[in-house]
């Protein structure tokens, strides 16, 4: 009707013209006066329009959370509809579009709220935002895109080691050396009698008490070496059938080691040769080793962004992506096949002063046969694939 109504004048104004009827140019003047108002109004309400959207936009697997869009009219006249339309991502919420109409009166305010179920890790798009509004009579409607897209990062699932098949005693980290370079205080082995110059807080109390002689904690002398993390997400590497289960298990086993290090008190980095939506440059991802729990969300993150794509083979990147690394940084090794090529790469690694290990995450009915050869070359491997995981293909 919008479109239809300029000319509806026109040929109005035609036909007083012709006909020279006052009550035909009554009826123009009218129609034209309402029509001009409506556009005029309609114009001026949705630029006065204030938008903004609150929400946690990083959260844990399986959170809820509420996002609240609030809609302020600036101005002081009333608009009688506005429909915000909102576009979500459809892994966190059905529909993919969240749709309601208000009304607002000048200098007031309205919101929607809508709830996303983040049960898949990722880097999930909120918006674009749209309003749509228009005059009583349906003579003019306008709409407008507000807002750039926000986003919202749901970090990956941890599970504990024991779920990954691996042993609590984590064959990465801190490793026993028989010089004392570094005392660790949550590994004691003993007690001795205290020597002058002793702390106070290696005073073992009761044991001196029953002892009647003062005793001091004994500690495992350790060094705390650096780990690295290598998340091979080429997808070329992985079975066609179950990538994308595959892939996202490797992620979580990513992460699960890198929760498990830094809860250790070891300084945990990430190379990964996946792709990150907010790399501009698309070169692989390094975060170098750093200790503390501000590290490991910043590391868990960006698991959180990366995605699988076709790239360089493991085998190729390993060798160049090292060479910064320090002498004796164990490596741990994220893949979904243990074939002679990997096998190959990670010798090469270890003949040069690496710690590595091998953590499989695709099923192979042949994998004793890689544990072999992995143990003939130098380093660890294990399996790490869960089928129930895999076959439900997320």
């Amino acid at each position: 009707m919008v479109s239809q109504l300029p000319f509806l004048i026109l040929l109005l104004t035609l036909v007083a013209i012709l006909l020279r009827l006052d009550f035909i140019f009554y009826v123009v003047y009218v129609c034209f006066g309402i029509f001009a108002l409506s556009q005029w109004w309609t114009t001026r309400g949705l630029t006065g329009l204030q938008v903004r959207r609150r929400f946690t936009d990083h959260v844990f697997l399986d959170e809820q959370v509420t996002v609240e869009i609030e809609v302020r009219n600036q101005s002081r006249i009333p608009i009688p509809w506005v429909q915000v339309n909102e576009v979500v991502p459809i892994m966190l919420h059905q529909p993919s579009s969240v749709r309601q109409v208000m009304p607002l009166r000048g200098r007031s305010q309205g919101s929607v709220r809508y709830n996303l179920d983040c049960r898949r890790r990722g880097y999930y798009p909120l918006g674009p935002l749209f309003l749509n509004t228009g005059d009583l009579f349906g003579f003019a409607d306008g709409e407008r895109k507000d807002i750039i897209p926000d986003y919202v990062t749901v970090y990956p699932e941890i599970v504990p080691l024991s779920r990954l098949g691996l042993p609590s005693k984590s064959p990465f980290g801190t490793i026993k050396t028989p010089r004392q370079i570094y005392e660790d205080p949550a590994r004691t082995v003993g007690v001795r009698d205290y020597r002058p110059g002793d702390s106070l807080r290696r005073v073992h109390w009761k044991a001196s008490a029953r002892q009647e002689r003062l005793l001091v904690r004994k500690y495992e002398p350790a060094i705390s070496l650096e780990t690295t993390l290598f998340l091979n997400l080429n997808r070329k590497e992985y079975d066609e059938a179950t990538w994308a289960g595959v892939s996202e298990w490797a992620i979580v086993v990513a992460a699960s080691v890198a929760n498990h290090l830094v809860g250790e008190r070891q300084a945990v980095g990430l190379h990964t040769n996946g792709r990150d939506p907010i790399a501009t440059d698309g070169k692989p991802l390094v975060l170098p080793p750093r200790a503390g729990r501000a590290h490991l969300m910043k590391l868990l993150e960006t698991l959180a962004r990366v995605e699988v794509q076709e790239t360089t083979p493991l085998a190729e990147w390993l060798r160049p992506a090292t060479v910064d690394l320090p002498w004796g940084v164990t490596i741990v090794v994220v893949t979904p096949v243990g074939d002679e090529a990997t096998c190959a790469a990670l010798h090469s690694l270890v003949r040069t002063g690496f710690a590595v290990v091998l953590l499989v995450c695709e099923p192979q009915l042949h994998f004793p046969q890689v544990r072999g050869r992995a143990q003939r070359l130098g380093f660890r491997a294990f399996p790490v694939w869960d089928e129930k995981r895999l076959r439900v293909g997320t």
